[in-house]
């Protein structure tokens, strides 16, 4: 073989060597973009999740919120009428009961440990105090006592502040 021959050679086979260099690097450094833009859809699908299930527990904690000052009010303003008109009474209860009800519902569904606890509590203190002033009634009362009243509204506004303070915490982070 001559020389330019030899030359030729060596030039072709640097040429492949460096291409076949170039093509792995490539492929190597594609991989390692792929991979790492896979990282950050992961990352920001798991981020997109979080905020949503936040907005969700806040929402959650506002409706029951919403639906135990709802049925305070009404047992503020209706209940001291029973037993007179105690089926619109009762019917309206019932309604603010299936709200409060649903509202927990969601509380226990999305909410954190504490305030699914304290929620579970403002429910029961509505439900129990209420389900208490009718089977006073039920039992022959003549009219709902006073102080039965004022014991099922403070455990409502006791649980309701627990509740809030709770939420809080979850949302907001201790003090």
């Amino acid at each position: 073989m001559d020389s330019g021959t030899t030359t030729q050679l060596i030039t072709v086979g640097a040429t492949l060597g460096g291409v076949v260099l170039t093509l792995l690097t490539n492929t190597f450094v594609e991989a390692r973009k792929l991979k790492a833009t896979q990282r950050a859809e992961a990352q920001k699908r798991v981020a997109d999740h979080a905020a949503w299930l936040r907005d969700e527990r806040v929402k959650a904690y506002a409706s029951l919120s919403t639906a135990s000052e709802e049925a305070f009010q009404l047992i503020r303003a209706e209940f001291i009428k029973l037993p007179k008109e105690r089926l619109e009474i009762e019917t309206r209860w019932r309604e603010r009961r299936s709200e409060l009800r649903k509202a927990h519902n969601q509380v226990a569904l999305f909410g954190t440990e504490e305030p699914r606890q304290r929620g579970k509590e403002l429910w029961k203190a509505a439900r129990n105090g209420a389900n208490a002033v009718f089977a006073e009634l039920d039992a022959g009362a003549p009219k709902v006592r006073r102080e039965s009243l004022d014991e099922l509204l403070t455990g409502i506004s006791d649980a309701g502040d627990r509740f809030l303070e709770a939420c809080r915490v979850d949302v907001q982070g201790p003090h």
